[in-house]
């Protein structure tokens, strides 16, 4: 089976999408899994970007049922190390430390924004498909964030 997400993964309906995962690293029988992708009504919508990203790609008459999801500027299949090298180009273009970032930076991100925005801890595992509690590990903590919970502990 070819893991390569494809255009035919997505589903659109009108307030959600569904995104489903041939196989991952989270789904140890190969059953697939399906991703929700709400409508926000905001800037970061994934609805509303992946749908307008199709649309970009269907004017291009690259968007064939079978066609890969993500493509490069060759229309082929995006690879990881692809995607990781051309990240790293653009981090060091404005400005940040490329090599502090990885593929699990988004990971990283996901949860510790989750945490950040006070998301209950069963919906961080649902978001990021954990069966465990190891996306504690993920979540970096600021000093601020430190400050201001040590200041709400003497202060109860």
């Amino acid at each position: 089976m070819k893991s390569n997400l494809c255009v035919s993964d997505v589903t659109f309906y009108e307030d959600f999408a569904i995104l489903h995962l041939k196989q991952s690293k989270t789904d140890p029988f190969r059953k697939g899994i399906d991703i929700q992708l709400h409508r926000l009504n905001n800037i970061l919508c994934p609805y509303t970007t992946l749908k307008n990203y199709l649309q970009i790609r269907s004017v291009k008459g690259k968007c064939e049922l079978s066609d890969p999801l993500f493509i490069n500027e060759n229309f082929s299949a995006l690879e990881r190390k692809y995607f990781i090298t051309n990240l790293k180009i653009l981090l060091e273009a404005c400005g940040y430390q490329a090599e502090l970032y990885n593929g699990h930076s988004f990971r990283i991100g996901a949860a510790t924004s989750a945490g950040k925005a006070n998301v209950e801890d069963h919906l961080i595992k649902t978001l990021g498909r954990w069966s465990s509690d190891s996306y504690c590990r993920y979540i970096r903590t600021d000093k601020t964030s430190i400050k201001n919970a040590q200041q709400q502990i003497c202060n109860s």
